[in-house]
């Protein structure tokens, strides 16, 4: 500042703008306090928040990694069907051909001659029934066979049948 002595001029340096004074003001600690729970706060909220998001992402990543992986052993199983399949249909053909084969008329009658010994019909085994009462027909049964004789040529005649097939 410049001092004028002896003259009456004004002091303009009055006006010049001056720095600031920074003045220290005593923390108040009801703010400070206050502001530090605000932050454990909201530091807890931002660490759950983290956690949350991380355990989201860690469960949908299992989630896709469980449906990939039964996915696949679906499709092993498809696979192992379809192969099932296949094999079952080239038997059902085999078989067919086989049964075909064994039905034949040739196949049939070289059964019947060969194992049962049949023969075929003659002119002379053919034997005409008259009847006086044309609407029905009687079967005489043998009074001499008995109930076992019956059953036992049945289960031979089963299993000669079965033992054909099974050639």
């Amino acid at each position: 500042m410049a001092v004028n002595r002896g003259t009456e001029a004004y002091d303009l340096s009055l006006f010049e703008a001056r720095p600031a004074k920074v003045v220290s003001l005593k923390a108040n600690k009801k703010l400070e306090k206050e502001q530090q729970r605000r932050r454990a706060i909201q530091s807890f909220l931002n660490t759950l928040a983290t956690i949350c998001v991380a355990a989201l992402v860690l469960v949908v990543v299992g989630m896709l990694i469980v449906s990939r992986v039964k996915m696949v052993e679906l499709d092993d199983q498809i696979n192992d069907l379809q192969k099932r399949i296949t094999i079952l249909q080239s038997e059902k053909i085999r078989l067919s051909d086989e049964l075909s084969s064994k039905t034949s008329i040739k196949s049939v009658e070289e059964y019947a001659h060969n194992v049962l010994g049949m023969q075929k019909i003659e002119s002379s085994q053919i034997q005409y029934i008259e009847s006086e009462n044309s609407d029905k027909a009687e079967v005489a049964e043998d009074k001499n066979s008995s109930f076992l004789k019956a059953l036992g040529s049945a289960i031979e005649k089963f299993f000669t049948q079965l033992a054909y097939l099974f050639e």
